[in-house]
């Protein structure tokens, strides 16, 4: 089911391409709305069958009309500290489901776990990711 998303995104990226993407989905705004609906669909009271039946595709169509987007959003994206959670996103990625399971589970709280998450992708993303990066490039 999860793939579907990735399909999605990748037929909307084709759709675009080929230039056949529907007018109303092109214009500076469509990603900065899209954005906006698709966090409002994955706010808590919604059920999870509407996150993959709306919110998914909406969060597709912004990653893929995002270069054509307002500088509201561009800016916003561009801001130094939305440019490194871009760039630790993989890392927190990693990371983040131990600790969403300990809290979960275990009933910790949840602010020191947010911290830990945040220190053992750091810890991975500097020592770990990042020189194996530098390598593969200068090696490969």
């Amino acid at each position: 089911m999860h793939i579907a998303s990735i399909l999605l995104s990748a037929s909307i990226c084709l759709l675009r391409h080929d230039d056949r993407l529907p007018a109303f989905l092109k214009g500076p705004y469509v990603s900065l709305v899209s954005a906006a609906a698709a966090i409002l669909l994955f706010l808590d009271p919604v059920p999870t069958p509407v996150h993959y039946l709306l919110a998914v595709p909406l969060l597709a169509l912004v990653v893929n009309t995002l270069d054509t987007s307002s500088w509201h959003l561009t800016g916003l994206l561009s801001y130094r500290p939305m440019v490194m959670i871009g760039l630790w996103s993989y890392s927190l990625y990693l990371w983040q489901q131990p600790f969403y399971k300990f809290v979960a589970e275990q009933g910790s709280a949840p602010i020191p776990m947010l911290a830990a998450v945040f220190a053992c992708a750091l810890c991975s993303y500097y020592l770990v990711e990042k020189p194996a990066r530098a390598w593969l490039n200068r090696n490969w």
